[in-house]
């Protein structure tokens, strides 16, 4: 006769790490579309050409504040033992693929419906550009394709890293606008 396997206890659940990063801290472009003004619209071809180095100027300044911000993850993940597994690949994946839900609010709010291809494409762009270019520096096949070049350099820069499982480590950042941040430290510091 079969005798039923003995039961095991019910194991519970691994209780996950949480941990905060360094805030997202986003700055504004200024003088975005001073470049656009100055074409009228029978000039639809150059004005379409001028719209596509603007957002790819655009994105490459996103690309300068994310990699700013993946560097301070890095550091601090650096300083913890427990994090020494972490790196930039997990927090570009966080950023990417698995924001914290107050960001993905956020980003909602501000009418960034795309963030993450948007912040996908800058990291790509700021693997190759760490400024924005200057016009004279992209050819106009780039430029007209930038889309397509900065998804194929993301996934390049994504896969050079090496994937890190993070297990039970959690991590919660939050994402402000420059002045917005500022605001809230003057508040701190009661100013």
């Amino acid at each position: 006769m079969l005798q039923p396997a003995p039961t095991s206890p019910a194991r519970a659940p691994l209780a996950t790490t949480k941990h905060e990063l360094p805030p997202l801290i986003l700055h504004p472009i200024s003088h975005a579309g001073d470049a656009l003004k100055e074409h009228s619209a029978d000039d639809a071809e150059i004005l379409r050409a001028e719209a596509r180095r603007l957002e790819l100027r655009m994105l490459c300044c996103l690309g300068m504040d994310l990699t700013r911000w993946l560097a301070q993850c890095v550091e601090f993940a650096a300083a913890d033992p427990a994090l020494a597994a972490v790196s930039e690949g997990h927090f570009m994946d966080l950023l990417v693929d698995n924001p914290p839900e107050s960001v993905s609010r956020k980003m909602l709010a501000w009418g960034v419906n795309d963030f993450r291809t948007i912040f996908a494409r800058s990291l790509g762009l700021s693997a190759i550009f760490p400024r924005p270019p200057a016009q004279g520096q992209i050819s106009d096949s780039f430029v007209r394709d930038f889309a397509r070049y900065s998804d194929a350099l993301y996934r390049a820069r994504r896969l050079a890293l090496p994937s890190t499982a993070a297990g039970t480590l959690s991590f919660q950042f939050e994402v402000y606008a420059s002045g917005e941040y500022a605001q809230m430290l003057e508040k701190s510091w009661g100013l």
